[in-house]
């Protein structure tokens, strides 16, 4: 369970990554020390990331859509191992349902889709099926809102 403290300093590191602990300590009342020492311990307890996050869409990457992906039974990791070589993988999740994989996936252009489906979709046998979805705009990104850690951890 992440405390008060933890879920602040968090929040704070969200704003701005680059802002030093001595600020973040004097934002949130605690000393430089406390905060350095509860991030290295978010970070060692695999609790938070301190990354740079791209924006796809700055970076020319002007169609993203979410593909659904069926596989034969038993092969889902072999599937993913083999589409997270990709770089256009932006995320990649295997999942109960109708589908066994999902995944967000970035291309400068339709084209670039069409020739990904082609080339590396339809190169791996254990895929059965596919749906696929255009995404036509963003609510809700990791780069323009962080998660709010506080609210989720409300009981």
């Amino acid at each position: 369970m992440l405390d008060e403290l933890g879920q602040k300093i968090i929040g704070e590191l969200q704003e701005d990554a680059r802002q030093s602990f001595r600020e973040i300590g004097r934002k949130l009342e605690v000393s430089e020390g406390t905060v350095r020492n509860r991030v290295k311990a978010l970070l060692k307890n695999n609790i938070m990331k301190i990354t740079a996050v791209p924006n796809p869409q700055q970076l020319g990457f002007n169609f993203m859509c979410i593909m659904c992906i069926e596989v034969k039974v038993g092969s889902a990791e072999r599937v993913e191992h083999l589409l997270i070589q990709s770089p256009n993988v932006y995320y990649l999740c295997g999942c109960t349902g109708t589908y066994d994989i999902i995944g967000i996936f970035v291309f400068h252009t339709p084209q670039e889709f069409d020739e990904f489906v082609k080339s590396v979709i339809a190169s791996i046998p254990e895929i059965v099926r596919t749906s696929t979805f255009v995404v036509m705009h963003i609510s809700r990104s990791p780069w323009e809102h962080g998660l709010d850690v506080a609210a989720l951890c409300q009981p």
